[in-house]
């Protein structure tokens, strides 16, 4: 580990070489830091609701890669080499140094300010950025910036986000929170189906269609369209009833029986946004919450990227419930939801509080009452069942003790193909350090689009629940048996997807590399490549190439693998070390599993799914000459075998089976409907 210290006031040194230098006096350290890290303060000399600091620059940079805000609600990353284009509103920065070793900056949050960084035009160094986003609410500073060097950014993440935990003593890290039930069933959103405009009738006629097609959705998502709400003279759309609307006659209460019943439905998820509605709360329909108006006043750096962000979408002004009130409005809200047989909500707009919080104490504390309220009344009323939603400000990762889920990028759109690279682009760069504390939920995406498939793999490698907003009628139910087993559930590997090391400081939506995201299944790695570059009216889109193997995994043990390849179908054997050639295309993508030999053998899993290794519950040796495979599933089992084996049995019934000498590869197709219990033997 390495000793980071700060000298003389203004330089940052790690083991008698100069880290980074040039920060002022305003910036101190805080006493018994970590190991290799320091929790860096900010304190002005005069008391604002705004600060600025100077934050130095760094000597060594090679590249970084920043994951910011670029509007109020999402992020996204950006790569680059030289301080002055951090972008504003970054929230987590990874340096890699000319030295090979690495530098993680997190800016922090305090009681009153919350703060980010952004890259100073003039000079190569970086601002450090400090707001409580209420004029009413000044103060001097405070935490700042964790700071941590090391070898491995991925450990970096690891061990940095604990002593950011601890330091903070708001949430909980990510491993420390169930995640959800519902996550590991897939799920069918009605948004991109319907938009508004969904019905009661439009939602059983899209289940109806799932069930003939025999992939069943086992959670649902009503989403934005069920609620009552009016226009405002002001030009907002404001919540006037905790019931449903006029397209649902007789309440939620038939279609949620009904999806149960009928179609199998296991957890019935209704959408509304944190505040309401988009325009918040009617106070003359909803009274006695005490519903003050307030106008949207995103903060600059917000403003830097999206300058109407306070007057487009829903309109500047907000029917806001305080914070002394909010408790009771979504006990209130839920409770009603419940009674009509509802199981949980995705809730919308979170990141919208920062920029509602003038006169009501600043963003920080409007938020945690916000956070507090609505955890408290999931769990009293849905046992836990919540999706965030748009909640891409950093307090919403910290301030989250109980909840899990969240959406870390801007929504999949059917029809903007320049948007589907970025997707995944966002995703796994926003999970290396907010996926500490919460669980990335990748978005849905339809089976039958253009870039259906692509999407799959993508969901497959996310940790992260898989559902579809697929309209009725438009499916690929053959992709979705990829990706969902026969009971409904899908498979689902046991971390958030995270870029690889080598395009950690790479963007693929620019620049002509892969884009690799790499998980584990237990013992086994899974790896996949995708062209993140799309095309222009006029071209075909690029054709790229890279290579992948074993090391792209970390910390994964063994010197020898079995690769299975989804989209060619190969098994290979790799040593520890090696790498493997891909090409791909425009939409193009491929899938690696990779499994440590042991004894001559490895069970890849199920070859039909993309997350083929995820369906293996347990594998191991019973004795010398006979191997057993728990399976989540039957299907076409697959494993790498150095010789042929005497016989398999299924659940203790003898089964045929292939055996390739020149492949070492050891196929048998199994019924599929049930967990299945292998055992090969020798």
């Amino acid at each position: 580990m390495s000793s980071l210290s700060l000298v003389d006031g203004s330089i940052l040194d790690v083991d008698g070489t100069v880290l980074w230098s040039g920060l002022p006096a305003q910036i101190g350290c805080e006493p018994g830091a970590p190991e290799g890290a320091l929790f860096l303060t900010a304190q002005a000399e005069a008391s604002s609701s705004r600060l600025l600091f100077g934050f130095g620059s760094c000597p060594k940079l090679a590249q970084f890669s920043a994951c910011h805000r670029y509007e109020a609600y999402w992020m996204r990353p950006a790569a680059g080499e030289r301080l002055r284009d951090v972008p504003a509103e970054t929230q987590s920065l990874l340096v890699r140094l000319a030295d090979q070793r690495w530098l993680l900056l997190v800016p922090l949050v305090d009681t009153l300010f919350r703060f980010s960084l952004r890259g100073n035009k003039k000079e190569d160094a970086l601002t450090l950025v400090a707001e409580t986003g209420d004029a009413y609410s000044p103060g001097l500073g405070g935490l700042a910036v964790y700071v941590a060097v090391g070898a491995d950014p991925f450990e970096l993440a690891r061990t940095g986000a604990v002593q950011v935990n601890q330091r903070l003593g708001a949430g909980k890290l990510r491993r420390a929170k169930p995640v959800p039930k519902f996550a590991d069933d897939f799920g069918w959103c009605t948004w991109d189906a319907f938009y508004q405009e969904v019905s009661e009738a439009k939602v059983r006629d899209g289940l109806e269609r799932f069930r003939a097609g025999g992939v069943t959705p086992r959670f649902l998502i009503l989403d934005d369209g069920w609620q009552s709400v009016a226009r405002r003279a002001t030009g907002e759309m404001r919540l006037t009833s905790f019931a449903a609307n006029e397209k649902f006659p007789t309440g939620l209460m038939p279609l949620v029986k009904a999806a149960k019943a009928d179609f199998g439905v296991r957890t019935f998820l209704v959408w509304h946004a944190v505040v309401g509605y988009w325009g918040g709360v009617d106070e003359h329909a909803l009274p006695g919450y005490g519903v003050v108006d307030q106008t949207r006043q995103h903060c600059e750096g917000v403003l830097s990227h999206e300058p109407n962000c306070n007057q487009d979408w829903w309109g500047n002004v907000l029917g806001l419930v305080p914070a002394d009130h909010i408790a009771r409005f979504y006990d209130d809200y839920h409770r009603s939801l419940r009674a009509q047989g509802v199981d949980g909500v995705k809730v919308d707009s979170q990141a919208v509080l920062e920029a509602v919080s003038m006169r009501q104490g600043g963003r920080i504390a409007l938020t945690r009452a916000y956070r507090s309220g609505l955890e408290a009344s999931v769990a009293r009323h849905f046992d836990g069942n919540l999706i965030n939603c748009m909640s891409n400000a950093q307090e919403t990762w910290y301030f989250s003790p109980a909840s899990t889920l969240l959406r870390t990028s801007i929504d999949f759109f059917p029809t903007r193909p320049e948007l589907h690279g970025a997707h995944l682009y966002a995703n796994a760069q926003v999970g290396l350090w907010f996926g500490e504390f919460m669980q990335p939920d990748w978005d849905m995406f339809q089976s039958g689009h253009a870039w259906g498939a692509y999407h799959a793999a993508a969901r497959a490698l996310s940790g992260g629940p898989v559902y579809a907003s697929d309209k009725p009628g438009v499916h690929d139910f053959e992709l979705l048996k990829k990706l969902v087993c026969a009971d409904g559930s899908v498979l689902r590997c046991e971390s958030p997807g995270l870029p690889t090391l080598d395009v950690l400081c790479r963007d693929p939506t620019r620049e002509d590399v892969l884009m690799k995201i790499w998980n584990r299944n237990g013992v086994a790695g899974f790896v996949g490549a995708f062209n993140a570059r799309v095309a222009s009216s006029e071209a075909a889109g690029p054709l790229l190439s890279g290579t992948l193997g074993p090391l792209d995994v970390p910390a994964l043990e063994g010197q020898r693998f079995a690769c299975y390849f989804q989209q060619s179908g190969e098994l290979l054997e790799a040593a520890r070390e090696q790498r493997f050639a891909v090409s791909l295309g425009e939409r193009g993508f491929e899938l690696c599993s990779i499994v440590p030999i042991e004894r001559g053998f490895a069970a890849v899993g199920l070859a039909d799914k993309f997350n083929s290794r995820g369906a293996v519950i347990r594998s191991h040796w019973v004795n010398d000459a006979t191997h057993e495979i728990e399976l989540r599933d039957g299907g076409v089992f697959l494993a790498f075998a150095e010789r042929a084996p005497h016989g398999i049995e299924a659940d203790g019934r003898e089964v045929p089976f292939e055996y390739e000498p020149a492949r070492k590869c050891l196929r048998a197709t199994l019924d599929v409907g049930a967990r299945r219990i292998l055992r090969v033997r020798w």
